[in-house]
């Protein structure tokens, strides 16, 4: 954890080790600190204060997306609302976003307490199912630049008595065929940036409607949405429950919720609810996955991009299993090679190419299964 006051320090890591479940929480007093601590330690998350002296918080998460992709929760004064767009957007590769509450510290902080306990064992469970990409800090912090200082999803416990759902087993059924298609897509880790890549050249006129997960804060959510719409030709929403899916629209799913596919008068509509979080995720790209495979069959396009965690894997097979067309992005452009190796170990992708390569695909798609 990097905190520059003391009295923080210890009350944020008196939180987190009531929890049998967190074993260890080391601390750091800035950024430079934070740095170090990483590289020595390999932790599982890291929670990260953004106003810090020597290296600001923003420049760490910078610097470690780069080189050390880590599960990152920031917690902090910083309204994100109050930052500029740059910032906001390398932002949205955190895992998770707390606003510290205002107020007395030994008041308001354990009020947060399940939230933080939450996030952080919600993190920490991803990190450990993939493998860190072989890149090392430098050693020598010293060499670091000298910088300048830029002026929920929610559930009781990761550990309750109620079963954690892992991946949503369908009975797909064969007597509800679809006559339209879709493209799906989910990522996390590194999604919004690899989005905006793939999404800007898609024509106006695009066949196909797509749908996508991201594993995102509902605020920067938003953000996103707001951000692809005005860089994309096609309309980029954030839909509402029960919304008709129309060709040449990207829906992306409202954070803490999960989007599926449901058949609503036998038409393709979008479902939004609140339910037990799937692979450790909500929203959760199995869902999504999922339910899209049983209600277009093989006239669908899964796509998992980079991301941390097998979120996404199985469903992308059901996709395949349907006769549908399935892609992993390769390593070599992932942020994170996390759920598209996934998907390769469990052969669910029929396609594996860098995201560059993605977009001509899905325009391949679009015009291959339009509607007449």
């Amino acid at each position: 954890m990097a905190e520059d006051s003391s009295f923080q320090r210890k009350i944020i890591s008196d939180i987190l080790l009531t929890n049998e479940e967190i074993g260890y929480v080391e601390l750091a007093r800035n950024g430079r600190e934070a740095i170090e601590k990483v590289e020595t330690f390999n932790p599982d998350v890291l929670i990260l204060d953004l106003m810090m002296p020597e290296i600001d918080g923003i420049e760490v998460f910078k610097f470690l997306s780069e080189h050390y992709p880590i599960p990152t929760i920031i917690f902090s004064s910083t309204n994100p609302e109050t930052l500029d767009e740059s910032i906001q957007a390398l932002l949205l590769g955190a895992f998770d976003f707390i606003v510290k509450p205002k107020g007395l510290w030994q008041e308001e902080f354990p009020k947060l307490k399940e939230k933080l306990i939450f996030s952080t064992l919600y993190a920490g469970k991803i990190k450990k199912t993939y493998e860190k990409r072989n890149v090392l800090i430098k050693k020598s912090v010293d060499k670091f630049p000298a910088l300048e200082t830029p002026n929920e999803q929610y559930s009781k416990s990761i550990k309750t008595k109620s079963k954690i759902v892992t991946t949503p087993r369908v009975n797909i059924s064969k007597n509800k065929v679809s006559q339209s298609n879709a493209i799906v897509i989910g990522t996390s880790t590194g999604g919004p940036r690899t989005l905006k890549s793939i999404l800007k050249d898609i024509p106006k006129d695009f066949k196909s409607p797509i749908l996508i997960v991201q594993h995102l804060d509902p605020f920067f959510m938003k953000e996103l949405s707001k951000s692809l719409n005005q860089i994309c030709k096609i309309e980029v929403k954030i839909p509402v429950n029960g919304e008709k899916i129309l060709p040449g629209v990207a829906y992306l799913s409202p954070g803490g919720n999960h989007m599926k596919v449901v058949l609503k008068n036998n038409k393709p509509s979008i479902e939004i609810f609140k339910g037990e979080p799937v692979n450790f995720c909500m929203p959760s790209v199995d869902v999504l996955f999922f339910s899209a495979a049983e209600v277009y069959k093989n006239q669908i396009l899964g796509i998992l991009l980079t991301g941390l965690g097998n979120d996404g894997a199985d469903g992308l097979k059901a996709i395949k299993n349907e006769g549908g067309n399935t892609i992993a992005e390769s390593e070599e452009t992932c942020v994170v090679y996390g759920m598209p190796k996934a998907a390769v170990e469990r052969d669910a992708a029929k396609m594996v190419i860098p995201n560059y390569k993605v977009k001509d695909f899905m325009l391949k798609f679009a015009r291959s299964h339009a509607v007449s």
